[in-house]
């Protein structure tokens, strides 16, 4: 009888082993497929349209044009080939404004910018201003005649003579019988000698003056003794200069002037022969230089 309660109790306690067995790896699975399907899936991260990543294309031009005025304290309006543009002011170009007037001509860069949304619509928005020079050709006939009379001492005595208006690159400026105008050269000889001339050129912007003169006194050292004067001193003839250099010798004069009209800058160039002719180029010389104006 006591065998019999012990082979039950066994099959008991067997049973019960192989059923929390069943049950273990019934869990076991379970967690697996759980885990399995719970993997979070890749993130997928949107890309930005090209709309969104593009900005609009910027591009800079260049112009001409009448100045109006102020639209507001931002805006300009220039006409340009008869018809009227707004501009935005870019930075720094305040200044540059406030010195112009109605009906000014003006040259300006601008950079030209695609408005989203609007096809058609362009953004323009000036860089760079400034005011054109009147050139000859601007210039009323009245103003600029073919011929002027103009007063100058000769030899000693007072006289009144015509020139003739010539053009060279960048600029026009009236010449006397006494010369020939070489515009290709920039240059004006006199006829009864060519060793007397004087050349002429427009200087570039920004430019300056000391470079110029060291340049100009290193050339004239070959002449002989160099000398600079002072602006106040110059022939008035030739109007105010903002240098001459001179360099001297027994046989030859030579000069390198700067004069500046209307803020643009020339740079003259005279060769001057000791001999008769002398007292006779420079005045007549002199006084085409001051009647230069920038083209």
């Amino acid at each position: 009888m006591k065998n019999k309660s012990i082979t039950t109790k066994w099959t008991i306690l067997l049973s019960s082993t192989v059923l929390a067995a069943c049950l273990l790896s019934a869990c076991n699975n379970n967690n697996s497929n759980a885990n399995t399907n719970s993997s979070p899936s890749p993130t997928v991260s949107a890309s930005p349209t090209p709309s969104e990543s593009a900005s609009p294309e910027v591009v800079t031009k260049q112009g001409k044009g009448e100045f109006i005025g102020l639209a507001d304290s931002h805006t300009v309006e220039i006409t340009v080939d008869g018809e009227a543009a707004a501009y935005q002011l870019g930075e720094g170009t305040d200044s540059a404004v406030a010195a112009l007037k109605e009906g000014d001509n003006v040259s300006f860069e601008y950079t030209e910018a695609a408005i989203e949304g609007d096809a058609t619509a362009k953004l323009l928005t000036i860089t760079k201003i400034e005011k054109m020079q009147k050139s000859a050709e601007d210039m009323p006939a009245k103003e600029l005649p073919a011929t002027k009379d103009f007063k100058l001492q000769l030899e000693g005595n007072e006289e009144t003579r015509t020139g003739t208006l010539a053009k060279g690159d960048g600029y026009a400026l009236y010449i006397f019988e006494q010369f020939k105008f070489d515009a290709a050269a920039n240059k004006l000889i006199m006829n009864v000698d060519n060793n007397y001339y004087l050349e002429i050129s427009k200087l570039p912007e920004g430019f300056k003056l000391d470079d110029v003169k060291a340049d100009a006194e290193k050339e004239l050292k070959s002449v002989g003794e160099v000398q600079t004067m002072d602006p106040k001193d110059v022939n008035s003839m030739i109007g105010g200069v903002d240098l001459m250099v001179i360099g001297r010798s027994d046989k030859l004069t030579k000069e390198v002037i700067v004069k500046t009209v209307d803020g643009v800058s020339f740079l003259f160039k005279v060769n001057m022969p000791v001999g008769e002719p002398t007292e006779g180029f420079g005045p007549l010389a002199f006084t085409s230089m001051g009647s230069i104006v920038a083209q």
